[in-house]
């Protein structure tokens, strides 16, 4: 759909935190035919959770699209191209790389790190194995043939330098890219200009708030993504005075309009393909999202 050029929907989904392969399915299915593909992140935030190519395989089996989080943050050369294999092997056919946030800010900050690669190289490597031979030069048995995502920030303080560093992952072999979540489109739009001649092919990250206190979490939990204070005032003035039932679901209501506002102005942006909505612990509201954005159905 992207090389096409038709407006793409992702959807987010989380893996377990656990073993319960029902919660994967159960997700799958709620957002299936709300979107083109699902991504399943890989221990977000450091925090352990089902494997992202086990969870990818069952998407692909409750019949969706999956696109596999993959971070260097947990991996050597050696891990990520056996995860490679492994996974393209049970018919995962997109990948996303990411450098993942340090273990410092999950739910085991001792943990050691591993880092042997970056995402450029990891972006280079699994170009590499697509001529047939793995990143000792060694012939393979068996071709992995991904197409090929990164992300990119635009929320940074130095714009010019992430355009650079996003060309620098797009010559690597990234053939899309995810962007971190928009709270701020004018800064999206900025790094689209500078970023023009590249030709990217962009899906922009749209998370809505669920309440106030989540809204809070991100701004101090949550690096390098800051949610203007407006945004955080009009979600808590939405919910003033009333009992704590209806509170909820008043600033429920606030998330899905800004996140509806902010979805169209992204739209309006040049060079942007299409949005990746991640309805992290609020599954459900991706189909609010997709229904309020007149973008379901989707094509077949």
């Amino acid at each position: 759909m992207l090389e096409k050029g038709e407006f793409v929907v992702t959807a987010e989904i989380g893996a377990p935190h656990g073993a319960d392969s029902n919660l994967i399915v159960e997700r799958t299915e709620m957002v299936r035919d709300y979107c083109d593909a699902i991504n399943i992140p890989d221990n977000a935030r450091g925090v352990p959770t089902m494997s992202s190519t086990i969870c990818a395989h069952y998407v692909l089996q409750n019949g969706a699209e999956p696109i596999m989080h993959l971070t260097t943050r947990d991996r050597n050369r050696i891990s990520i191209q056996s995860e490679l294999y492994g996974a393209y092997a049970v018919g995962i056919r997109n990948v996303l790389f990411v450098a993942g946030d340090h273990a410092r800010y999950g739910s085991h900050p001792d943990a050691k790190v591993v880092y042997d690669l970056n995402t450029i190289n990891a972006l280079v490597l699994a170009t590499k194995l697509r001529d047939g031979t793995d990143f000792a030069g060694d012939e393979l048995e068996g071709v992995p043939e991904f197409y090929i995502g990164a992300t990119f920030n635009p929320n940074v303080s130095s714009i010019e330098e992430h355009v650079i560093q996003t060309e620098a992952k797009q010559n690597a072999g990234a053939q899309f890219f995810q962007t971190q979540a928009i709270f701020e489109p004018e800064k999206l739009k900025d790094f689209m200009g500078m970023a023009s001649g590249l030709n990217l092919k962009v899906l922009a990250g749209i998370i809505p708030l669920r309440d106030v206190e989540m809204a809070e979490f991100m701004n101090t939990q949550m690096p390098e993504i800051t949610i203007p204070d407006e945004i955080i005032k009009r979600i808590e003035d939405a919910g003033k005075g009333l009992n704590e039932e209806a509170r909820i679901k008043e600033m429920q209501k606030e998330g899905i309009r800004i996140a509806l506002e902010t979805l169209e102005k992204v739209r309006r942006i040049n060079g942007i393909n299409g949005v990746h909505l991640m309805g992290v612990g609020w599954t459900e509201s991706i189909v609010e999202l997709v229904k309020g954005a007149n973008l379901f159905p989707r094509p077949e």
